[in-house]
C-alpha cells in the first residue's frame, strides 16, 4: 500500500510540474525580450547555472550521507 501512495504523489509531482513548466512558458512568451535572441540565450545560460548548481549540492549531499552511513 505504501508503495501505491507513493507511485500516486510521484505521479502528481510530474503531472503538476508539467503544468507549472507550461504555464511559465506562456507567461515568458508574453514577454518581448524573451522573444529576442538575448532573451533566449540569457534564459539558457541562467537555467544551465541553475541546473549545475543544483547538481552540485545534491551530490554534496548525497555523498555526505554515503560518508556517514559507512
Amino acid at each position: 500500500m505504501r508503495l501505491y501512495k507513493i507511485l500516486i504523489y510521484e505521479f502528481l509531482l510530474v503531472f503538476t510540474s508539467v503544468l507549472i513548466f507550461r504555464s511559465l512558458w506562456m507567461i515568458f512568451d508574453r514577454i518581448p525580450w524573451m522573444n529576442q535572441d538575448i532573451g533566449i540565450i540569457g534564459s539558457l545560460i541562467v537555467g544551465i547555472i541553475i541546473t549545475l548548481i543544483s547538481l552540485m549540492r545534491l551530490n554534496k549531499i548525497i555523498d555526505e550521507n554515503k560518508e556517514k552511513s559507512e
